[in-house]
């Protein structure tokens, strides 16, 4: 990298889906999945030592998030909102997604952050996976359908590929009577180096 050059900002998303692709419904997850709740804490709180992992959401994301877990713990949460004027104590508030990754980019280039994570809502997954710097998708895919009213946007054919992720277990989970798999699928490259 040449000085004075910032490195442009790679990002992730992560989420959880059943069979009809829905994410959540009235504001809340659909399931109650303790081993997946733990993957996805590990997956973004898991950072190069004395850095932390971003994570950026919407407003009903961060509104979902109960009480005693809010900020998400360990992690810089960017709520993205038109209407929130207060940020979460130590943590902040972006009017736009494009907004949320320039408030981040210092935080990168200052070595504050390791990672970041789009932990949704569907609007920041559509917005997220249309970018070329998410370069992967952490998706569990829950072998059931839940009624829903939110969905995790299609990924387009040729654009992302399954691929296998040192620490990501490859078996089914089983939690109750659900099944799921964490999957994970990286963006395929253009071709430019």
């Amino acid at each position: 990298m040449c000085p004075g050059v910032q490195e442009s900002l790679q990002f992730f998303a992560i989420a959880a889906m059943c069979q009809n692709r829905g994410i959540g419904v009235l504001n809340t997850l659909p399931w109650r999945l303790k081993k997946e709740m733990a993957y996805f804490s590990r997956i973004t709180s898991e950072a190069a030592e004395g850095k932390s992992n971003a994570v950026v959401m919407g407003r009903n994301t961060w509104d979902s998030i109960p009480p005693k877990y809010k900020p998400l713990p360990g992690r810089v949460n960017v709520v993205v909102s038109r209407t929130l004027d207060k940020a979460p104590d130590g943590h902040h508030v972006a009017r736009s997604f494009s907004d949320a990754l320039s408030l981040i980019q210092p935080l990168v280039d200052g070595g504050q952050v390791d990672k970041t994570f789009v932990v949704g809502g569907a609007q920041l997954y559509r917005e997220a996976l249309a970018d070329p710097r998410c370069t992967r998708v952490y998706l569990t895919e829950i072998d059931a359908d839940f009624d829903c009213d939110v969905f995790f946007p299609e990924l387009e054919p040729g654009q992302f590929q399954l691929v296998q992720e040192e620490g990501v277990p490859q078996e089914v989970q089983t939690e109750g009577d659900l099944t799921y798999r964490f999957n994970v699928y990286q963006r395929i490259s253009s071709g430019s180096a």
